[in-house]
């Protein structure tokens, strides 16, 4: 089955402008690992924190336990082990 549009979103790092395709099925997270950027985190299931990020644009979907959704749209920050994206694009501040 080929893939469609819905099936990923890019996640744009706004320091160094670099792009990512994330895969709906993926994490932000395991995607910028696997293309090699050392990242802080821990846990892996949404749980401690230690990999919150703050977004600068486009519209996360929280699936974390550390803050709710409305606390991390207060804040502009997203849980990257866990968090996948309502629009197609999300801007982090990395």
């Amino acid at each position: 089955m080929d893939e469609g549009p819905d099936d990923s979103f890019v996640v744009q790092l706004a320091r160094s402008g670099r792009e990512f395709a994330v895969k709906r099925s993926d994490t932000i997270l395991g995607t910028l690992r696997d293309a090699g950027l050392d990242l802080a985190y821990s846990c892996e299931e949404g749980i401690c924190g230690a990999c919150e990020v703050k977004f600068l644009a486009g519209q996360p979907e929280h699936r974390d336990f550390v803050r709710t959704p409305e606390e991390h749209d207060q804040r502009s920050t997203v849980i990257i082990c866990q968090a996948g994206c309502k629009s197609q694009r999300l801007v982090l501040d990395l």
